[in-house]
């Protein structure tokens, strides 16, 4: 089999995960939080750390970006309830994101079997809520 060389880029191309504007670069990189992101909606944050909520349940967390930076993120299921934990780097108030997959009809069902798996209650929450009907704040946090 004869190899095959591949040239390095071209000196005029940016960062493919730049802004393409003037970049004449022809790919244009999305992070695998970005496509999947797609796929879950936001449904609640918790006040426990991403780390400690991936560690109860032995998550890989991997990072990834988005529009603002750099976000870490564990996906998983429990039954058949996809759901992901989020945590965008720099974020204040800390919070670690909720996002259940949006095939799923009973958010707070759902949302009650993640609770448990992780061995918290509802206190543990910080909000809860949908982009479509708004988000409750909850225990005193201010984000």
């Amino acid at each position: 089999m004869t190899a095959v060389g591949v040239p390095g880029p071209e000196p005029d191309w940016g960062p493919a995960p730049s802004y393409q504007g003037g970049n004449p670069n022809p790919a244009f990189q999305r992070s695998m939080w970005e496509y999947a992101a797609g796929t879950f909606r936001l449904v609640a944050g918790l006040q426990p750390p991403l780390d400690v909520l991936a560690a109860r349940l032995r998550l890989t967390v991997e990072r990834g970006w988005e529009d603002l930076g750099p976000v870490d993120v564990a996906m998983f299921s429990i039954g058949r309830t996809s759901f992901a934990l989020s945590r965008l780097g720099g974020q204040v108030p800390p919070c670690t994101f909720v996002w259940l997959s949006r095939s799923v009809d009973d958010p707070e069902a759902a949302l009650d079997s993640l609770l448990d798996a992780l061995g918290v209650g509802r206190e543990a929450l910080a909000f809860r809520g949908s982009v479509e009907t708004g988000f409750e704040d909850l225990n005193g946090w201010n984000g």
